[in-house]
């Protein structure tokens, strides 16, 4: 059981690690947390609707887990050029671009609603929901993009 537990820990700590240290995993974070905002606060999706999001988000962050996974691995191994560590982490990032581009098809289905559109502006107009917009604009942008002051690799 303890190795279990254990076991929850290690995910935890990849979880932050990518957090911490690698910006795309942190770009996909944002993008569903604004996603799962937007969709709860102007649309009304079933309960299929919403597994189809969350199954939608789930297979892009598993796949960008799994292509820093193999980025890491690859850069254990060697960091002299290779076509075959090449072909590898090219994979690895093709498999998150094409989840990622399924994504972009589910959004268009789940999100296309011109009347939504319009409503979602309209609560914008309103000053202090924009300025809670561009707040909340600026710490993804500062969370996102800015460097960190600590070591990679820790």
């Amino acid at each position: 059981m303890r190795s279990f537990l254990k076991s929850f820990c290690y995910a935890f700590r990849g979880i932050g690690y990518q957090l911490a240290y690698e910006r795309n995993f942190r770009i996909h974070c944002f993008a569903a947390l604004t996603v799962c905002l937007a969709a709860a606060l102007f649309y009304e999706f079933s309960s299929l609707e919403w597994c189809l999001l969350a199954l939608q988000i789930c297979l892009v962050m598993g796949s960008e887990s799994l292509n820093t996974a193999i980025e890491q691995t690859d850069n254990k191994i060697t960091l002299e050029p290779s076509k075959h560590i090449r072909r590898a982490k090219d994979s690895a990032a093709a498999a998150v671009l094409i989840f990622a581009i399924g994504s972009l098809v589910l959004a268009y289905q789940l999100f296309w609603d011109v009347k939504v559109f319009q409503a979602i502006v309209a609560f914008f107009s309103v000053w202090y929901h924009a300025v809670l917009l561009a707040v909340y604009v600026a710490v993804v942008l500062v969370f996102v993009f800015c460097k960190k002051t600590y070591k990679k690799g820790k």
